[in-house]
């Protein structure tokens, strides 16, 4: 079985230079972003349980919606999409194949089963209040990787057997340099790249 060392050394880096990397960029991160961090998956938590409520439907229904509808759409439209979809309407400014996949998702009795992908699953997790699972997104993979790679690589490294898994434990790793979860340094970092400042 490949070690996720392994996995990374084949990239040509390892999980404790990316943990260098993730845990430089929470160096960086100012109070304030640290702050916001570590209350973003509370806070996402908190529009899956108002949408719960206003619309009847489970938590995990409305966080498999909300996960299936991010892939590169923003915060503000995804909840946005997700509130038309719950409500009957059609979401706009989606993805549509996005939309497809979420509107399975409402009508499944597995909502989470949908999750097929590791990151919208570990996502939907996050915001279920599971803090030790790591959402790998692209902003993730730039700040684990630094300049290594051009970014229109990333998704295509991230997507190789055993990478997203390696560098979720890279994240899990630097976590515990930075003596918080793993859901919050991936978060504040996501911030921090966000920002410009990831070096």
């Amino acid at each position: 079985m490949t070690s996720h060392d392994e996995r990374l050394r084949g990239l040509g880096t390892s999980v404790r230079a990316c943990a260098d990397r993730i845990v430089a960029v929470w160096d960086r991160a100012s109070d304030s972003e640290r702050d916001a961090g570590a209350r973003w998956y509370d806070e996402a938590a908190r529009v899956v349980d108002d949408l719960a409520a206003q619309t009847g439907r489970s938590r995990e229904h409305v966080a498999a919606v909300v996960s299936h509808l991010s892939p590169r759409t923003t915060w503000a439209r995804t909840v946005a999409g997700a509130t038309a979809l719950l409500m009957g309407g059609v979401p706009v400014a989606c993805i549509g194949a996005n939309v497809k996949r979420a509107s399975c998702a409402l009508e499944s009795d597995d909502p989470l089963g949908t999750l097929a992908g590791p990151k919208v699953r570990r996502f939907a997790l996050n915001i279920l209040g599971d803090r030790g699972a790591v959402t790998v997104d692209v902003w993730a993979v730039r700040v684990a990787f630094g300049g290594r790679f051009a970014r229109t690589d990333h998704e295509r490294l991230v997507s190789r057997v055993g990478v997203y898994e390696a560098l979720e434990h890279a994240y899990r790793t630097s976590a515990r340099r930075a003596r918080c979860d793993p859901a919050t340094i991936q978060a504040t970092s996501w911030i921090v790249a966000r920002n410009g400042r990831s070096g």
